[in-house]
């Protein structure tokens, strides 16, 4: 547990590589969306639902009927029917639903279903009946889907408005960003691969956000403690340290889920495969964007918040060009901005956060001590010299 917070890694100072990598991943997503489009299924499309009926049951059970169900699949895949949802109903009763057709095209495709039901199961469980034919639309439609997004812009709003209170804005807004990276790469992920998106993949999205939020919101929340408990600390320092004493916390975390999720992934069957791997893919990025995205984005923000307050501080107060003191409060943050600066090169030995934070407060305690003396020094100054006991 304390390998993490005994690393020496500026995690923070390489900001540029996380940003780059995520910038790589996300054109590349967005590349193969807009080239390829994403693969709808039937929940997406509508098509045709088909009935058949068998002389005898062929499942009694839900272990049988899910051995019955693979069956089918094998069957439908042999003809090339591969995008189609099966059900199995009353043991006996199976519900096939396929991509719509036109009608001579339906007409044959029901014949092949039939036929080949009928060579895999006839011998054993009698003949199979079609009981009948419909057209359903689909699932998830564009009622549906608006009321996702509007539901998805809501969601984002609140998270915006919880983290402000309780944190800040900049880091709501990180937040959010890294949100957004992951749904958008997650996507693009889908497209590329050409798997089959059903209703699940909406499921499967919201659940990649919220792991993703709450890995966030813990990391966001031990940089508020540490700021609290080393406030003359440069923020640099404090991010980093933060970075390493939740990675573990982090990487269990994802180990455990991604060790379910790949068992899912390989013995979960086809109906659970593109479910599967769209939350391992998800939950990967959600952990990555946590560290790597959102943290860095608050201290990139800050970096250049108080480079600009110097900036402003440094310019003349008065346009008859009378250069006018900097304030106490604005030098400081100019010193600070010039000491994470050389934090962040590198400069000298590289020590662990937890180092740095502690140097850092030793320098904080010696200035405070001088600035004691300084001000002990001038009182007397301004009493003449004299002594009054």
């Amino acid at each position: 547990m304390d390998f993490w917070r005994r690393q020496t890694w500026d995690l923070v100072g390489r900001s540029w590589m996380w940003f780059t990598l995520s910038g790589v991943l996300f054109v590349i997503g967005l590349g193969c969306w807009i080239a390829f489009g994403l693969n709808y299924g039937i929940d997406f499309t509508g098509g045709s639902l088909l009935q058949y009926e068998f002389a005898q049951p062929i499942a009694v059970g839900a272990a049988q009927e899910a051995d019955a169900v693979a069956k089918v699949r094998s069957a439908l895949d042999s003809i090339g029917l591969t995008k189609t949802e099966i059900q199995l109903s009353e043991g006996r009763r199976v519900f096939i639903r396929t991509q719509a057709q036109t009608s001579e095209a339906q007409t044959d495709e029901d014949a092949k279903i039939r036929q080949v039901l009928t060579s895999t199961f006839a011998s054993q469980y009698g003949q199979v009946e079609s009981v009948g034919r419909e057209m359903v639309g689909p699932i998830v439609g564009a009622d549906l889907r608006n009321n996702a997004i509007k539901a998805l812009l809501l969601g984002t709003f609140l998270i915006l408005i919880y983290i402000t209170v309780r944190y800040e804005f900049r880091f709501a807004v990180a937040a959010v960003i890294a949100l957004l990276h992951d749904a958008s790469i997650l996507t693009g992920s889908m497209a590329m691969l050409r798997v089959e998106l059903n209703s699940w993949f909406v499921a499967a999205i919201l659940t990649v956000l919220g792991f993703s939020m709450h890995d966030t919101v813990i990391i966001m929340d031990r940089i508020r403690e540490n700021r609290k408990l080393h406030r003359f600390t440069p923020f640099h320092d404090v991010v980093n340290a933060s970075l390493l004493q939740t990675m573990a916390r982090s990487i269990n975390t994802v180990l455990t889920v991604l060790l379910t999720l790949f068992a899912l992934f390989i013995f979960g069957g086809e109906t659970l495969r593109g479910f599967s791997l769209s939350l391992i893919i998800g939950i990967t990025l959600g952990a990555y964007s946590s560290i790597f995205n959102a943290s860095q984005l608050v201290v990139v923000w800050d970096r250049w918040s108080r480079q600009r307050k110097a900036e402003e501080a440094s310019r003349p107060r008065r346009a008859a060009g009378v250069a006018s003191r900097p304030s106490t409060s604005a030098s400081r943050g100019a010193a600070t901005a010039t000491e994470d600066t050389q934090s962040e090169g590198g400069a000298g030995e590289k020590v662990g956060a937890l180092e740095a934070i502690r140097r850092a407060e030793e320098r904080a305690q010696d200035e405070k001590r001088e600035e004691r003396r300084e001000r002990r020094k001038s009182k007397k100054g301004g009493k003449g010299g004299k002594r009054r006991f």
